[in-house]
């Protein structure tokens, strides 16, 4: 049976062997003189080296299905359109039809910009929507609506169009920013200039989420595993969240709703009900985050900042764990789901949903919950799926008794070890009680 542990504040679930990593760096910056500042500005000589092209309407499709063999012998394209880290938002075909519409009548619409990640290889930072558009409208799989200047071409495609008005929308150009590849002279310069560059693109328009921020400067290994475990099945019944994209866009919109728990649910292809809330996660990416939680939570002594600085926080774990080996992500992969599991067949959907809330997911209980039981054996997690009722009674009676904990209000890192230390005594109350 585990042990119950006392509240210190290097309370630690035991790390598998390649995940150890040093101290995360802070983010706080000493004060320098002007003298100081002017010699940096200087001598570091950091500046965003940029180029800017154009190209016609009537080769983007080309250009972005255009791919190169690599050493290994695979086909990649030179321009990902679809990086990992693009948002989960598409485009409906009435906005996508008001682009063409917009070009055709040369309405100026703004450059897209790309990262050059590696020479001549690129990556499209921003205006994903805009090149998918235009590449559906070129393939003829765009059928115009909801145009409001030229409503006459409404159901038309490409190649339906009139002549001239096919030639006239060929003649209009796409306008293209490059972030160059040698902006940075290290990989960590690269994400860092690569972030400030996405975060600055993204600042007028539409709010990004700390998530679909991080997706795109920090995309690798373990990102990858943390978008692929998003999908599991356990996880987006709790969270609601749908499988994929068209999920997401498809489903009906019930604005004048007050639950955004329960509004326009549905079942999805797996009989996970999908919730408004949920695809809300899903588009913010809020649900990737939610695994990374998990991962990162295991190391918080590490971040001297703490909670107070979660965003950096994830951000420098994320950047760390991106350097696992394959056999250390093999763990958390299996860890993730073993755990996820234990919790989905204790408590189904709701099994994060504090008592006396009328929200289905709680943050904070997922992290103490999840890191708690990830500090028992499989075989001790078993037993306890095997008295479900003896878990259940254990997890009320701590909210009973540390509700202001769980309330949502205590939210820096003292609290969250706390909650953790609240949460190893309800399971290992369990456990006794099982014995």
């Amino acid at each position: 049976m585990m042990e119950s542990q006392d509240n210190r504040s290097d309370l630690q679930v035991p790390l598998l062997p390649g995940e150890t990593i040093s101290e995360l760096r802070a983010s706080d910056t000493p004060p320098l003189s002007d003298a100081q500042l002017n010699k940096r500005y200087v001598e570091e000589g950091v500046r965003i080296v940029i180029e800017q092209a154009r190209y016609p309407l009537n080769q983007i499709l080309a250009m972005f299905t255009d791919t190169f063999e690599t050493e290994a012998g695979t086909k990649e394209s030179k321009y990902k359109r679809d990086p990992e880290y693009q948002r989960r938002h598409r485009w409906d075909k009435g906005r996508q039809s008001r682009l063409i519409e917009s070009f055709l009548m040369n309405v100026p619409v703004p450059p897209v910009f790309l990262y050059e990640y590696e020479l001549a290889r690129f990556e499209v930072m921003d205006g994903r929507q805009r090149l998918t558009a235009l590449m559906e409208f070129y393939s003829n799989s765009l059928t115009l609506t909801e145009l409001q200047y030229w409503p006459e071409l409404n159901g038309r495609t490409y190649k339906t169009l009139p002549s001239s008005i096919r030639d006239g929308i060929d003649r209009r150009y796409l306008s293209s920013i490059i972030l160059l590849n040698e902006t940075a002279a290290t990989d960590e310069q690269a994400a860092f200039l690569k972030k400030l560059v996405f975060e600055r693109l993204n600042s007028g328009g539409v709010r990004l989420s700390g998530q679909e921020t991080r997706n795109a400067v920090y995309n690798g290994p373990l990102n990858d595993l943390c978008l692929a475990l998003s999908r599991t099945r356990e996880l987006r019944a709790m969270l609601g969240t749908p499988l994929n994209v068209v999920d997401a866009t498809t489903a009906p919109d019930d604005d004048d709703s007050d639950d955004l728990e329960t509004a326009a649910a549905e079942e999805d292809s797996e009989g996970v009900e999908v919730t408004k809330m949920g695809r809300k996660m899903f588009e913010s990416m809020e649900d990737v985050e939610i695994v990374l939680r998990f991962f990162a939570y295991r190391h918080l002594t590490k971040f001297s900042q703490g909670l107070n600085r979660i965003a950096d926080f994830l951000d420098e774990f994320l950047a760390r764990g991106n350097k696992f080996d394959a056999t250390t992500l093999e763990g958390y992969r299996r860890l993730f789901l073993e755990n996820i599991n234990f919790w989905y067949a204790v408590g189904g959907p709701t099994a994060f949903q504090v008592r006396g809330s009328k929200r289905h997911f709680s943050k904070i209980a997922f992290d103490a919950l999840m890191y708690a039981s990830s500090a028992l054996s499989q075989e001790q997690r078993e037993l306890l799926t095997s008295n479900v009722e003896v878990v259940r009674s254990a997890i009320s009676a701590m909210y009973d008794r540390q509700a202001a904990a769980f309330g949502g209000r205590k939210t820096n890192t003292a609290d969250a070890h706390r909650r953790n230390k609240f949460a190893l005594d309800a399971l290992s109350a369990a456990l006794a009680d099982i014995a």
